[in-house]
């Protein structure tokens, strides 16, 4: 997606934000800081909620708020409840900082080919999404449903700004060239990498390219598993295993 695409409806985007940080809040409730999160991110629990919280603060600096004036020093081990507040309290300063903007009001982003508010306010749905899903597995608490179209998003913008872009910025490069169809309901991605650098095209018809490798199925189950989230099994593979390998080692490079 570039900056001229239109993806999720930006309202919208608000608003699952909103319901995703409550959800992840809701999940520290009774929850030790301690419980490991079964992903690719090797936190526990309460580090997870710490790192939103360190999110959300990141990219309230992007945006030049006020908010970010007054600083909120956590000792060296604090307690859950005490990060937990912070993320609230910071994520809520974003929410507000949200909705005071327009979407394609211009600010500083790292992903050269989108400079606007819309950009963090996605960033920011994608990531606590996932880690609300970290804390809720950690915590033992029933996982919510993602909702499909934005799991179609989320993979759109973990393979264009993550692997795509991200990867180039980082110098990494495949050990072996390869390609790999992605498809979900309604969407479809051929994604190649080599030796020289990554490339994602989204199309409604890649039939006529062969890939090495196919990965798709459910958009939400994709998503996870692209955020190393979810193990093989909960995605259909076909093809070379080894395309499909290095796609996912690729994609946690990426996003470490």
């Amino acid at each position: 997606m570039n900056g001229t695409e239109v993806g999720l409806d930006y309202g919208r985007m608000l608003d699952l934000l909103g319901i995703e940080a409550q959800l992840l809040t809701a999940a520290t409730h009774d929850a030790h800081p301690d419980a490991p999160v079964w992903s690719a991110s090797g936190r526990t629990l309460g580090q997870t909620v710490r790192h939103v919280g360190d999110l959300c603060e990141d990219v309230l600096c992007w945006l030049g708020s006020a908010e970010m004036e007054r600083e909120w020093a956590l000792p060296e081990q604090p307690e859950l409840r005490e990060v937990t507040n912070r993320f609230a309290v910071r994520l809520a300063g974003l929410l507000a900082e949200f909705g005071a903007r327009p979407p394609h009001d211009p600010c500083p982003t790292w992903w050269p080919e989108q400079h606007e508010v819309r950009f963090w306010l996605r960033r920011m749905l994608h990531a606590t999404t996932v880690h609300r899903v970290d804390v809720q597995t950690a915590a033992g608490v029933e996982r919510t449903a993602i909702e499909p179209d934005v799991a179609t998003d989320g993979i759109d913008e973990v393979l264009r700004v993550w692997f795509d872009y991200r990867l180039r910025a980082l110098g990494i490069t495949a050990s072996h060239p390869c390609s790999v169809g992605v498809y979900v309901d309604g969407r479809n991605w051929l994604v190649t990498a080599d030796q020289h650098g990554t490339a994602v095209v989204s199309s409604d018809d890649v039939a006529t390219t062969t890939p090495d490798a196919v990965v798709g199925g459910d958009a939400a189950a994709v998503y996870l598993w692209m955020w190393g989230r979810l193990p093989n099994r909960a995605v259909e593979t076909s093809g070379d295993p080894n395309a499909v390998a290095q796609l996912w080692g690729l994609l946690q490079l990426a996003t470490r």
